[in-house]
């Protein structure tokens, strides 16, 4: 094998990180090149769009002319360079995409667990084996064998391995991509056999044009708070909107503030309300954003430099509560409730009580 094969074969890792329209021409530079690489890693946080780039890239490879491939796979007879992935939405390819009719793509995901009916924590070895399967047979498009694995870091340790035996002996005219939103689980022996795309969070103007977009009617305060606490992820943004974000990132606010007392009836019926069983989403995106709010007390208090609020002076309460005790308390703190929150999970404590001990803990900690 030569040097270059290699290298195209065992791809560098890289510290790039793209934008999205970066990306896309990344990828179709690949493919104009005739360079395109069997296996394409996109990370980047959650919410930003990987999924949703990694179904762009299949479209585009399925609707293409003749064997769907770029220049040097014809002969002599070299097609036009493409100049944009964009493809038509009235395209007869792409509507047997979406109507799930085209034999040439498939999707590794979670599935439902077929005894208890809930959708399984991971990714199992029978959902990679399907896509075994898949590439074993003949492509029924006569063009390329797309799959996507979306997420890959939601595998299990047999599934990986399953999919680690795929990338080492990829089938002619396949690719394979795989949509991580924390790469660094992954097994580095699947890491270095993709070319990777790490893709940036989205700006906050950028984040509010989706939402606006979506929400017309959406008040300025709202969005503002919207796109700062999506993190510059506009899928994650959306899911704030459809949970009641703000209003519950207000409720958690106005105990903070309070700090170092809190109300305790208040806190209680808070933590009630949360812990019933229709509010499964609600209950984790509180904790998500409660524990996100004591790292950016950490971050703030450790750098000197107030974060941008999501609530109008919340820098500046901030401040005041970090110099309530040492930043390693601060720190020791948030990792305490981190490692509470992943323990009641595992052993499916009581959901009220998880609550009011993590703001106890705080307010015990502001107090000194």
């Amino acid at each position: 094998m030569t040097e270059e094969a290699a290298i195209s074969r065992h791809p560098r890792e890289t510290t790039a990180v793209f934008g999205h329209e970066a990306a896309e021409r990344e990828f179709l530079s690949a493919f104009n090149a005739d360079r395109l690489h069997h296996a394409w890693l996109i990370t980047g946080p959650k919410g930003i769009g990987k999924a949703t780039l990694a179904w762009k890239f299949a479209k585009f490879l399925l609707s293409q002319d003749g064997a769907d491939a770029g220049p040097g796979l014809f002969g002599d007879d070299l097609p036009q360079e493409a100049t944009s992935l964009d493809v038509e939405a009235d395209n007869p390819v792409i509507q047997r995409i979406l109507s799930g009719g085209h034999g040439g793509v498939a999707v590794a995901e979670r599935t439902e667990n077929e005894k208890t009916g809930k959708l399984r924590a991971d990714i199992v070895i029978d959902d990679v084996r399907k896509l075994t399967s898949f590439y074993s047979q003949t492509a029924s498009e006569g063009g390329w064998r797309v799959a996507i694995v979306d997420a890959a870091d939601e595998m299990n340790a047999n599934a990986a391995n399953a999919l680690l035996k795929l990338l080492e002996e990829p089938p002619a005219k396949s690719i394979l991509f795989l949509v991580a939103h924390s790469p660094g689980k992954l097994l580095p022996t699947i890491r270095s056999r993709c070319r990777t795309l790490k893709l940036k969070a989205l700006g906050e103007e950028s984040v509010k044009a989706v939402l606006v977009a979506r929400y017309p009617t959406l008040a300025s305060d709202d969005l503002n708070a919207l796109a700062r606490l999506s993190g510059g992820a506009p899928g994650k943004a959306i899911e704030l909107a459809e949970l009641g974000g703000v209003g519950l990132y207000r409720d958690m606010a106005s105990q903070l503030v309070r700090l170092p007392r809190l109300n305790t009836p208040d806190v209680h019926a808070l933590a009630t309300r949360l812990a019933a069983p229709k509010a499964d989403a609600e209950y984790h995106l509180f904790i998500e954003m409660l524990l996100g709010w004591v790292e950016r007390l950490v971050r703030q208090s450790a750098s000197g430099v107030s974060t941008n609020d999501i609530m109008q002076g919340e820098g500046a309460e901030m401040a005041r509560i970090s110099a309530t005790a040492g930043l390693d308390n601060w720190l020791d703190l948030w990792e305490k409730m981190g490692r509470l929150v992943s323990r009641a999970d595992a052993v499916n404590l009581d959901r009220k009580q998880v609550i009011v001990n993590l703001f106890t803990s705080i307010g015990a900690l502001a107090r000194g």
